[in-house]
């Protein structure tokens, strides 16, 4: 069996371990990846160009979505390579992650829209009609209809992120039903696993509202709330996916995000940060934005303690890189 490394210092007094390299696959993978279906991603980047020139808000949501699509990317790869699926369905399953979020920023959708897996099974569609052939492993893969339908299907069955059924009134979306299904569903799982979701919460003017308030109520700090919310879906991630693979992983992934949670809370650094981004004591959508540097400098700084909080820890550099926002 497939064994991930512990991703944690001893901390027993003795000297770190070097890295072993298995768990996490070369760069140079990745690369090929990137090579080999770069007419597919262009297009998806062609499509968010088209979205973002229409609605110029959707920027920073951008930003976020990209830094998302890479490491789910990295994710699916892993799983891929634990696998024993045809070329062809490794094909599915590439396409199926670079395409899952190519609608989600549809000048269609509203703010807390349930539909961008819709919209992005329409974007998907499209660009799969004017694919060319794509190389994976030796052969070369054609899109016929019966692969175009695997993918879209496998963008369908990605949904079910604990928040987002609890979002949707408890209701679950299409369940993942093939192999490739599965990988897409738990690369985009584990990706979800870290701090990115913040930084979705940071550029949303209700998300922070809401965090406000809460925050309020407990006396605490409400970026500290805004991470709460994160961690409440990110803590349940190693049972929702579906794999024994990626269980194990996602199990070691979530360990290490709560404790960098557990040290930025014992050290008050939410409080710290906050106060930078507030004026007179208040902090909102409207100071964030104010402060120089607005939500991405305050994203910056939040992914400078993160990574801080890990080399206390121990984590490895290599785990954190996937945390950040």
């Amino acid at each position: 069996m497939f064994q991930f490394r512990n991703l944690f210092s001893p901390d027993d007094g003795s000297k770190p371990q070097p890295a072993k390299p298995e768990a996490i696959e070369p760069e140079n993978s990745l690369e090929k990846i990137k090579t080999n279906y770069a007419e597919a991603i262009k297009a998806r980047e062609e499509a968010y160009d088209q979205d973002v020139a229409v609605n110029k808000k959707m920027e920073n949501k951008r930003s976020n979505l990209e830094t998302h699509n890479k490491i789910v990317l990295g994710y699916a790869d892993e799983l891929v390579k634990l696998s024993d699926l045809s070329e062809e369905d490794k094909a599915a399953v590439y396409l199926a992650v670079i395409f899952h979020d190519s609608g989600k920023l549809s000048k269609g959708l509203v703010e807390h829209d349930l539909n961008h897996h819709i919209m992005g099974r329409e974007y998907a569609e499209k660009m799969l009609d004017k694919l060319p052939p794509i190389k994976q492993g030796d052969e070369t893969i054609e899109i016929t209809p019966e692969l175009k339908e695997k993918i879209l299907q496998a963008i369908k069955r990605h949904m079910n992120h604990p928040f987002l059924v609890k979002f949707n009134k408890g209701e679950r979306f299409p369940e993942p039903e093939n192999e490739v299904d599965k990988i897409v569903f738990d690369a985009d799982m584990m990706a979800n696993v870290g701090f990115k979701n913040v930084g979705f919460r940071l550029i949303t003017k209700s998300y922070i509202n809401d965090d406000i308030a809460a925050a309020s109520l407990k006396g605490i700090p409400a970026l500290e709330e805004t991470f709460n919310n994160v961690m409440a879906g990110v803590s349940v991630l190693d049972k929702v996916v579906l794999s024994d693979a990626a269980k194990e992983r996602a199990k070691q992934l979530v360990e290490a995000t709560e404790k960098i949670f557990e040290y930025l809370e014992k050290n008050q650094t939410f409080k710290e940060i906050q106060d930078k981004y507030s004026d007179n004591g208040e902090y909102n959508f409207a100071t964030i934005n104010k402060a120089p540097g607005g939500v991405q400098e305050l994203k910056k700084d939040l992914n400078s303690a993160i990574k801080k909080a890990a080399q206390a820890l121990g984590i490895e550099e290599k785990i954190v890189k996937n945390f950040l926002m």
